[in-house]
C-alpha cells in the first residue's frame, strides 16, 4: 500500500507537475524584474516550469502554468511573519491581523471584500480563506475562471491585503468577537493537555508562542498599535511571496503583478525587518528522565514518549534528503511495527504510532499509544519494548525492501500523474517549499534521486538512523488520563524502568506471498449495455446482474477512480440494534480476510495503489477506492475477497470494543461531539440506526449479529460499480468480469428508492449538555422541509440557505462579533422518504445564545417580506454554484459522481444537465414563498446544547 510521504519525513518533495510537458514562454526579465536568486544554494534543480521572479523592492513571486482544471487559477500570499514573531505578552497578534485583512483597507470599505467576491463566484470559506502558522501567514483566493478581469480583482485584493489594511478602532473591536469565537471552539480538554503538553516538552522555550490562534487573553487585550506594529514591520515586501498557478497567460500575468506590486514601497529600515528571526528562547535538554500527566475525565488514556533534543538547521541538498529518505523508511518500519503490536493487543493498545518534528526550536521524535485505561501500566510496557526492540536489534532487509517497493510504486505513479495534479495542490506545494526554504523538484528528478542513491538501501544503514534519531537524549514521558493516579509522575517513571529491565528479542519478519485472492469463478459475461446521451457513461449489465458504470478521462492522468455501492444500506440494518453500523466501520476490515490478518494484508499489498476500506451508509455498504490501470483488478480483487471470505477475526471485535471505551469518554467533549452523538437520533424520530446509544448496550454488539446481514448482502447485492480515469474501457470490462461479474449469485438489479418509517420529529425545543469549555454553547434551528424528489424546490431550498447564510454571517460574524464562523444547512435526503431540512447554526459564549435566538426569528421574518430579498443577495447565493457548476465537467469528481449511480439513479444525470437552467430561474419572490412554506413554528426543532 501506499505510505504517507510526507508524513514519514521521506525526502522527494512531492511532485508537481510534469518535466516533459511543454515549457511555457517564460518573459523576459524587465527593468523592474530579476531572475530570482532566492531559492538556497543547493545542488537540487529547480523544476524547470517553476517561473521565479523577484521584484527590485524584494517580493518574491511564482508563476506556474497549469490546466488542471481548465479555465480556474489559484493565487496564494505567503508573508513570513507567524506568531512566531509576536511581541505581546499572550499570543494573538498575526491571527488577530489575519482576520483584518477582511475588514476594511484604503480602497475596499468594511465588509465589501467578501461580497465583492462573492459576485465574482468565489464562495466564502471555500474559495477565500487564510492560514496562520507559527512562521507564517497565507492568504488563498481560488479563481473560478481564468478570466484577467477576475485574477487583477484578486492580485488587487491581495495588494490590498499587504500594505493597504486600515485597522480601525471599530473594526478591531468588531472583530474581537470573532476572533475570540473561533478560540473558544479550539478551547477544552485536549487543548489544556497540549498547552500543558508544550510546557513540559520545551523548557526555556516561550511556549505560547507556539500558540498560533492566541489566547482569549491576548485577543482581549488587541489594541490598534499592536496589530500596526506587527504589519508595518513584518509584512513587507521582502518577506512576502506570491503564488500564481492555473490557466494563465504568463507574460499577462507577470505584467499584472508588476502593475499591482512594483509599487510596494520597501521599509528604510528593510534588510533589518526582513532578516528578524524569532527568539523562542533556549532549550533546556533533559538530563534525566522526566514525566508529566494530564489528568481530564474527558480524555482517552494516552502515554507517549518523547526525545527532544536543539533543533539542527539543515540546508535543503542532496546530501540532507538522502538523510531524510533514510531516517523516513526507518520510522515508517517502526511506525508499522506499532500498528501490528496494536492490533494484536486485544484489550490493552488501542492503536500506536511515532512521528517526527523539526521545528525552529526543537527537533522532536515521539512513540505514543492510546491505552486501555484498566491496562495503561501492561500497555506503556509493550510500547517501551517494542521500541526498544528496535533500536537494540534494528530493522530488517525484508521491512526496509517493503518499504523500498512502496516509494518506488509512488514515484513511479507520481510520474505519469504529475502533468495534471490540480493547481490548488501545486501551488500548496509551492508554499511550502519557498516557506521551508526547499527546491521543488521534479517528479523525474525525485525518482532518478531514488534510483540512484536509496535503490539498494541495506537495513544496517537504517537501524543505525534510527538508533542516532533515539540515542543521545533522555526520554520525556507525558501521559493524558480520565483518572487520577496516585503519585502520579512517579508511577509513570517506575513503570518505564521497570519495563526497561524486561528482555527483549529480536523482530521475527513474517514471510508473506503475493495475493492469494485470484479467481472468483468463471469469468463473467456482458448481458446488456447502455450509454448515456450525456457523458456518454457506458453502462454494462453482467449476467449475474452485477453493474458496472465506465466513463474514460483524462484529467488524472495514470490514475483510475474506482467506487463500489452493494445493498440497501439503513433497510439491511435492524432498528433495534444499537450501533451496529458502527460495529461494522470499526470491526468488519479489521477483522482480516480467511488467508490474511488485516496487518499482513497491509504488507501483501505493497508496492500497489490499492486501498482497503468499507463503510455502511444510509444507501448501502460502499467504498471509494483511487488506483491505477495496472492495479485494478488487484482492487477489486481485494473488495470482493472482503465480501466474500471475511474472517470476522477476533482483533476485530476487540479493536471495536477498545476503541469504543476509550472513545466514550470523550464523547461529550463539546457541543459539536454531542450533536453527532445524541441530536442525530433525536433528529431522525429516536432511530436506533442513528446517532448513538449507552454504551453498555454498544458494547453487546458483535460478529454474530453482523454474518448474516453480510452473507445476505453478498448474495443478494444489488452490486454497482463505477470507474472513472485514465484507462480502456476493455480493462475496466475485463477486470469486473474476472472478479465480482465471476461470482455465482443472482443479484438484484441496482435501483433507487427511499427508506420509509423514518420521521422527522414533531416541532419542540432540545435541551442537551456537553462536558467542554464551560462558556461554549451551540444553538441550531431545524426546519422539516422533504426528500429530494422535486428538483425545483431542492434547489429553490438551496439558494435560501445561501442567502440565510449571508444574512447569518452579517448579523452574528460581522456586526454582532458573536461567532467565528456561523453558518446555514439544508439537506433534501436522497435516501430516505419525504425527509428533509433547512437550519441554522451557531457556536457561541453561553451568554450570546439568547440574542442569537433574536437574530434567528429576525432573518426568518425578513426572509418572507415580499421584496425584502434583493437580487445582489441572490447573485452572491448563486454565482458562487454556477462557477462550481461550470468547472465540473473539466474534472473527475462529478463524473465519478454520476458514474457510480448511473443505473440505480440514471435522474441524477438529466438533474445535473437541469440544474443550471433551473437555478438561474429562481427568483427573490421565489425564495420568500419557500421561506413562507417552510420557516413556519410547526415545523421547528430547535436545539441548544449548552456546558453542564
Amino acid at each position: 500500500m501506499v505510505p504517507a510521504l510526507l508524513s514519514t519525513g521521506l525526502a522527494f518533495s512531492v511532485p508537481v507537475f510534469a518535466q516533459d510537458a511543454a515549457t511555457p514562454p517564460q518573459p523576459k526579465p524587465t527593468a523592474a524584474v530579476q531572475q530570482s536568486q532566492w531559492f538556497p544554494e543547493t545542488d537540487l534543480k529547480l523544476h524547470p516550469r517553476v517561473i521565479s521572479r523577484q521584484l527590485p523592492n524584494g517580493m518574491r513571486y511564482l508563476m506556474v502554468q497549469s490546466q488542471s482544471p481548465k479555465n480556474q487559477i489559484e493565487v496564494r500570499m505567503a508573508v513570513d511573519a507567524g506568531s512566531s514573531l509576536e511581541k505581546a505578552p499572550e499570543p494573538g497578534t498575526a491571527h488577530y491581523l489575519e482576520h483584518m485583512a477582511f475588514n476594511g483597507s484604503t480602497n475596499v470599505p468594511e465588509g465589501e471584500m467578501v461580497a465583492l467576491l462573492e459576485r465574482e463566484g468565489l464562495a466564502f470559506g471555500a474559495g477565500t480563506n487564510a492560514t496562520t502558522t507559527l512562521n507564517t501567514t497565507t492568504y488563498r483566493l481560488s479563481l473560478p475562471s481564468a478570466d484577467a478581469e477576475l485574477l487583477d480583482t484578486a492580485l488587487f485584493i491581495m495588494r490590498e491585503t499587504a500594505s493597504e489594511l486600515t485597522l480601525s478602532d471599530s473594526a478591531i473591536d468588531r472583530e474581537r468577537g470573532v476572533v475570540a469565537s473561533e478560540i473558544r471552539g479550539n478551547y477544552g480538554p485536549g487543548y489544556d493537555a497540549m498547552v500543558s503538553r508544550f510546557a513540559f516538552l520545551y523548557p526555556g522555550i516561550k511556549s505560547r508562542t507556539l500558540l498560533p490562534v492566541g489566547t482569549m487573553e491576548g485577543i482581549d487585550a488587541m489594541d490598534q498599535a499592536t496589530l500596526r506594529d506587527f504589519y508595518q514591520n513584518y509584512y513587507t515586501p521582502g518577506r512576502t511571496t506570491l503564488v500564481i498557478t492555473g490557466d494563465i497567460d504568463v507574460q499577462a500575468t507577470d505584467a499584472a503583478i508588476q502593475k499591482h506590486f512594483a509599487d510596494w514601497k520597501r521599509p528604510a529600515n528593510a534588510e533589518e525587518l526582513d532578516s528578524k528571526e524569532p527568539d523562542f528562547g533556549t532549550l533546556q535538554v533533559a538530563q534525566e528522565p522526566r514525566a508529566a500527566i494530564f489528568v481530564e475525565p474527558s480524555l482517552p488514556t494516552v502515554v507517549s514518549l518523547y526525545l527532544v533534543k536543539p533543533s539542527q538547521e539543515r540546508v535543503d541538498n542532496l546530501q540532507t534528503r538522502i538523510d531524510n529518505a533514510v531516517r523516513g523508511i526507518g520510522i515508517s518500519i517502526l511506525q508499522e511495527r506499532l500498528r501490528d503490536a496494536a492490533l494484536a493487543s486485544h484489550d490493552t493498545m488501542v492503536s500506536a504510532g511515532t512521528s517526527y518534528y523539526h521545528e525552529d526550536f526543537a527537533d522532536t521524535i515521539v512513540a505514543s499509544a492510546t491505552l486501555a485505561t484498566d491496562k495503561w501500566q501492561e500497555g506503556f510496557a509493550l510500547l517501551e519494548q517494542k521500541l526498544r526492540q528496535t533500536l537494540a536489534y534494528g530493522v530488517t532487509q525484508e521491512e526496509v525492501d517493503r518499504q523500498l517497493v512502496d516509494r518506488l510504486n509512488s514515484l513511479e505513479v507520481a510520474l505519469k500523474a504529475e502533468e495534471t495534479l490540480p493547481n490548488r495542490t501545486i501551488a500548496n506545494i509551492l508554499v511550502r517549499d519557498v516557506l521551508n526554504e526547499r527546491v521543488t523538484t521534479s517528479s523525474a528528478d525525485n525518482l532518478a534521486f531514488f534510483k540512484d542513491y536509496l535503490s539498494d538501501l541495506k537495513a544496517a544503514r537504517v537501524s543505525k538512523a534510527l538508533l542516532e534519531l533515539w540515542d543521545n537524549a533522555k526520554p520525556n514521558l507525558f501521559m493524558t488520563t480520565a483518572e487520577a493516579i496516585p503519585n502520579a509522575e512517579e508511577t509513570l517513571l517506575s513503570v518505564f524502568a521497570e519495563s526497561q529491565k524486561q528482555p527483549v528479542a529480536a523482530f521475527e519478519a513474517k514471510a508473506l506471498s503475493s495475493f492469494d485472492y485470484e479467481s472468483f469463478g468463471e469469468t463473467g459475461k456482458v448481458a446488456q449495455q447502455t450509454i448515456s446521451s450525456f457523458g456518454q457513461i457506458r453502462s454494462y449489465t453482467f449476467e449475474n446482474g452485477v453493474v458496472l458504470n465506465f466513463k474514460q478521462t483524462d484529467f488524472d492522468k495514470g490514475k483510475v477512480f474506482v467506487s463500489l455501492r452493494t445493498g440497501h444500506g439503513i433497510e439491511d440494518l435492524p432498528a433495534n440494534k444499537d450501533g451496529l453500523a458502527g460495529f461494522f466501520q470499526s470491526a468488519f476490515i479489521v477483522g482480516g480476510l480467511g488467508k490474511y490478518s488485516v496487518a499482513d494484508l497491509d504488507k501483501v499489498l505493497s508496492g500497489t495503489q490499492v486501498g482497503v476500506g468499507l463503510s455502511f451508509g444510509e444507501d448501502g455498504i460502499s467504498g471509494q477506492y483511487s488506483t491505477t490501470p495496472d492495479d485494478l483488478k488487484l482492487q477489486l480483487q481485494v473488495i470482493a475477497a472482503y465480501l466474500t471470505d471475511p474472517a470476522y477475526r477476533p482483533e476485530g471485535a476487540a479493536f471495536y470494543k477498545k476503541s469504543l471505551k476509550e472513545a466514550y469518554k470523550h464523547s461529550r467533549i463539546s457541543p459539536e461531539a454531542v450533536l453527532g452523538r445524541e441530536f442525530s437520533r433525536i433528529l431522525h424520530g429516536g432511530d436506533k440506526r442513528w446517532g448513538t446509544g449507552t454504551e453498555e448496550e454498544l458494547l453487546q454488539r458483535n460478529y454474530e449479529e453482523l454474518k448474516p446481514i453480510i452473507s445476505r448482502i453478498a448474495q443478494n447485492g444489488p452490486v454497482e460499480i463505477g470507474i472513472v480515469g485514465d484507462l480502456e474501457v476493455q480493462v475496466a470490462l475485463d477486470a469486473v468480469a474476472e472478479t465480482f461479474g465471476a461470482l455465482q449469485h443472482t443479484y438484484e438489479v441496482p435501483a433507487h428508492s427511499y427508506a420509509a418509517g423514518i420521521t422527522f420529529p414533531d416541532a419542540q425545543a432540545v435541551s442537551l449538555t456537553h462536558e467542554g469549555d464551560k462558556d461554549a454553547a451551540l444553538l441550531q434551528y431545524y426546519w422539516k422541509t422533504s426528500d429530494d424528489a422535486d428538483a425545483a424546490q431542492s434547489y429553490t431550498l438551496q439558494l435560501l440557505q445561501g442567502v440565510m447564510e449571508l444574512r447569518l454571517r452579517d448579523k452574528l460574524r460581522e456586526a454582532m462579533g458573536a461567532s467565528y464562523s456561523p453558518y446555514a444547512f439544508n439537506l433534501n435526503s436522497n435516501t430516505i422518504k419525504d425527509f428533509g431540512y433547512i437550519g441554522l447554526s451557531s457556536s457561541l459564549k453561553v451568554d450570546d445564545v439568547e440574542v442569537a435566538e433574536t437574530v434567528y426569528r429576525d432573518i426568518v421574518k425578513g426572509l418572507q417580506v415580499t421584496g425584502n430579498i434583493t437580487e445582489d443577495e441572490l447573485l452572491r447565493a448563486r454565482q458562487p454554484i454556477l462557477e462550481a457548476m461550470n468547472n465540473a465537467e473539466h474534472s473527475n469528481g462529478l463524473w465519478f459522481e454520476l458514474a457510480s449511480q448511473a443505473v440505480s439513479y440514471p435522474e441524477a444525470i438529466q438533474r445535473y444537465q437541469d440544474y443550471t437552467k433551473i437555478l438561474k430561474q429562481i427568483t427573490p419572490e421565489d425564495l420568500v414563498v419557500a421561506a413562507t412554506d417552510f420557516l413556519v413554528p410547526e415545523r421547528n426543532v430547535t436545539l441548544k446544547i449548552l456546558p453542564e
